[in-house]
C-alpha cells in the first residue's frame, strides 16, 4: 500500500452551492489528510495546462467556461491509496449517472444547458497527480 498525494478541485458549482465543508469532512472522515488549500480562479492559461490533452476537443470551450463560472477550491490531500480511494468516493463523471453516497451523486446533477458540471475534479494517477499539482500550487506543495 502506497501513501500518495493527489489534487482535489472543489469546482464552480461545488463552491457555488455550498459543497465545501461537505467534501472536506467526506476527504478527513476518511483519514485522509488535507496538505494544502486554497481558493483560486482559473485562467485561461492555468486550465489550457490542466487539460492540455482537451484543448483541441469540441467540448473544451464549454469546459473552459465551466471552470471560469466562479471560484475554484484546490486541494492537495493525502493517504494511502488516495488517487483510487478519492475517485470511487467522487462517483461517475456525470452526475445523473454517479450512484447515491458519492460525491458527484449527492451534489451533481443535470443543467438545461447541457454543460457538464460534475462537483468535482481529482487526478486518476500517481504521475498526473504530480502534474497537477504543481500547476495549481507550484513550487509551494
Amino acid at each position: 500500500m502506497e501513501t500518495q498525494q493527489t489534487l482535489i478541485l472543489v469546482k464552480p458549482d461545488g463552491v457555488s452551492q455550498g459543497h465545501i465543508g461537505e467534501i472536506i469532512s467526506r476527504i478527513e472522515h476518511k483519514g485522509y489528510r488535507i496538505d494544502a488549500l486554497k481558493v483560486t480562479q482559473a485562467t485561461d492559461e492555468l486550465l489550457a495546462e490542466h487539460y492540455a490533452d482537451k484543448v483541441n476537443k469540441p467540448y473544451y470551450p464549454d469546459m473552459k467556461s465551466y471552470m471560469q463560472e466562479g471560484p475554484i477550491v484546490a486541494i492537495v490531500a493525502s493517504g494511502v491509496e488516495i488517487i483510487s480511494v478519492f475517485r470511487r468516493m467522487a462517483g461517475a463523471t456525470n452526475p445523473s449517472e454517479a450512484a447515491f453516497g458519492t460525491i458527484r451523486g449527492d451534489f451533481g446533477r443535470e443543467y438545461a444547458d447541457d454543460k457538464l458540471r460534475n462537483v468535482v475534479h481529482s487526478s486518476d494517477s500517481p504521475e498526473a497527480a504530480q502534474r497537477e499539482m504543481k500547476i495549481w500550487f507550484g513550487n509551494d506543495i
